[in-house]
């Protein structure tokens, strides 16, 4: 039994007639959606029900069962997969003596037939994290959410544990933005000329400055005659003072990640976290090749390890060696694994190294290629050589001041020549000696100012996600959906902000419950549940610390005397640290508009008209 069709047909193209491979379809069980389901005078026992049109669906399994000499659960090797393994094996408890788990990393024929020959059981301790993890998201839910329906209104409106902490680093980045004050400075660069090429040198400031002022740069530049920015005097030139060398190694990144793997896909193809997963699930469960044959192309996709197995070594040792031996290292680069990493202990790996993407494009849709070459390219890299070369710091000085240009010569390009993608830098400047004198052209003088923080992006919400242990590989993409669904956030340009909704949702939260939205309590619930996957610590015992805190802080709510807004829904935070410049009454507030810029304008809105795209 497996959870998709695709990869029921995938595997039954693997085995004789003696077998039958049927899906589930995913879950067949889970909480009731409108009642709590939690029998709390029994351990927080869940109380589980069929999913619709689940029942028909398992009442002809349960048929074959019966017929069926042994029986193998092959859900996804993750915590949700062992549930789904948990609730079949609890309805075909008859046939438990001649019942197996067997886990599958990847779809392939060599793959099944090792699983089958090493069977296990369904993992209790995976069970017990994954029913503490939902009973808790449950408690969370069902306790908080009235608390929003009640103070803004609308039934729609929901918490949810991990979603309100993730919701909470939005709506603080957006605070930074709305209260940020930009510091306006200058910028300076010379323009010099040497045997008939130009290129552009950097004031270096003193170590006691970050950034010049309009009056110090006016004072560097009164050094050389002039006022401004504009043509130099014909005399003006800068000697070469010194030539700094050190030798840079950059090696090249390890295997993919769940977390890392979508941004990366966001970053290089515009892809979204779920359309980046979907396309995953498609690359592991399988595609039908020119021969007829199904082929799984990449292992497990729900994965916060980087790790690669022996087996995968070896094969990807055998194909580097085979058309890049210049090139190998040895050895692939390794991330920094958890102490409790979650879901499937291997990175996301190409099955093969020799189904290379360019053989497989007529077999895959343009997305599917994309991110199997993607894959497949970040595998191999990670077992090449470093790229390796000299930075120099060309240093020069007159009148006191110094003036700088950095430039790589590179000795080997490494794992970024791989497939003769990129080529080594080349040094233009290195025929200079010190001592040289270089005449400058112009004087370029730029006005800047400083910028607020950057909205988060789908991608580097979801490495947050993944470096601070908040959310599992599985739910990341979804976090992010159902608050776009909720419409507490908004997605523009690839930057995401808070709604006034979502700030209102947010603040509420925070001043009531800002003990268990916060990153380090939703941290280490994330590594409790961790621990009680790998054996450690008690579910019931876990849980009912959970629900008592969020009973104590409901009481401590519950006391606090708050007056419900006149206008539900529409309440805007008053956030602002910066009185309106036009009526000097209300406070400056911020909103994230449809072309992904930010609008300044008045709390007072609409009796003060002012808004502004300047900070």
């Amino acid at each position: 039994m497996v959870e998709s069709p695709t990869k029921a047909a995938a595997l039954q193209s693997y085995l004789d007639g003696d077998w039958k491979v049927v899906a589930t379809k995913g879950h067949i069980k889970d909480l009731p959606p409108k009642q709590y389901g939690i029998d709390f005078a029994n351990d927080f026992e869940p109380s589980y029900e069929w999913l619709k049109g689940k029942k028909t669906l398992f009442s002809n399994i349960r048929k074959l069962s019966k017929s069926s000499s042994h029986i193998y659960i092959a859900s996804d090797p993750d915590r949700e997969g062992e549930m789904i393994a948990e609730h079949i094996s609890n309805e075909l408890g008859d046939k438990k003596g001649n019942m197996f788990r067997i886990r599958l990393k990847e779809i392939s024929k060599q793959e099944v037939i090792s699983a089958l020959k090493n069977p296990s059981t369904v993992d209790r301790q995976l069970v017990d994290s994954q029913v503490a993890r939902r009973v808790i998201d449950r408690i969370f839910g069902f306790e908080i959410s009235p608390f929003l329906w009640k103070y803004l209104g609308g039934s729609s409106l929901s918490a949810g544990r991990v979603q309100s902490t993730v919701l909470r680093w939005i709506c603080e980045r957006e605070a930074e933005i709305r209260n940020f004050i930009p510091e306006v400075y200058v910028s300076l660069k010379a323009k010099m000329t040497n045997k008939e090429e130009n290129f552009e040198l950097d004031y270096v400031l003193p170590k006691s400055k970050e950034r010049l002022n309009e009056k110090e740069a006016k004072s560097v530049l009164s050094k050389y005659g002039v006022s401004g920015k504009g043509k130099a005097r014909p005399d003006t030139f800068l000697t070469l003072e010194s030539i700094d060398e050190k030798e840079y190694k950059n090696y090249p990144p390890p295997p993919f990640t769940t977390a890392v793997l979508q941004e990366t896909a966001s970053r290089v193809f515009g892809f979204s976290g779920s359309h980046t997963m979907k396309i995953a699930q498609v690359l592991f469960e399988g595609k039908r090749m020119k021969n007829g044959e199904y082929q799984g192309l990449i292992t497990y996709m729900r994965t916060d390890s980087t790790h690669v197995t022996d087996g995968k070594k070896k094969i990807a040792l055998r194909f580097l060696n085979e058309k890049f031996s210049d090139l190998v290292r040895g050895v692939p680069t390794k991330g920094k694994e958890k102490l409790h990493s979650q879901g499937a202990h291997e990175a996301i790996l190409p099955i093969d190294p020799y189904l290379m993407p360019e053989s497989l494009r007529s077999s895959l849709k343009p997305d599917e290629f994309k991110l199997y070459e993607l894959i497949w390219q970040r595998f191999l890299e990670s077992f090449l050589l470093p790229e390796t070369g000299i930075e120099r710091s060309y240093i020069f000085e007159s009148k006191g001041e110094r003036w700088n240009t950095k430039e790589k010569e590179g000795k080997s390009p490494g794992f970024k020549g791989f497939l003769g993608k990129d080529k080594p830098p080349v040094d233009l400047r290195k025929g200079l000696k010190p001592g040289t004198k270089v005449p400058v052209t112009e004087w370029i003088w730029e006005d800047k100012k400083t910028s607020p923080p950057a909205r988060y992006t789908e991608g580097s919400l979801i490495q947050k996600m993944e470096k601070t242990g908040v959310g599992r590989p599985s739910t990341y993409s979804q976090t992010l959906a159902t608050l776009m669904k909720r419409k507490y956030v908004s997605q523009n340009q690839k930057k995401i902000g808070a709604s006034a909704l979502g700030e209102s949702v947010n603040d509420l939260l925070v001043e009531r419950f800002d003990e268990i939205v916060g990153e380090n309590f939703t941290k280490s619930m994330e590594e409790e549940l961790d621990l009680l996957a790998g054996g450690s610590g008690a579910r019931v015992k876990l849980i009912r610390t959970f629900y008592h805190r969020v009973l104590e802080l409901k009481k401590l709510t519950s006391a606090v005397k708050k007056e419900k807004t006149k206008d539900k829904g529409k309440w805007v935070p008053q956030k602002g640290t910066r009185t309106c410049p036009t009526c000097n009454e209300g406070m400056i507030l911020t909103k994230f508009s449809k072309t992904g810029k930010t609008i300044y304008y008045c709390s007072r809105y609409p009796h003060c008209d002012y808004a502004s795209y300047e900070e």
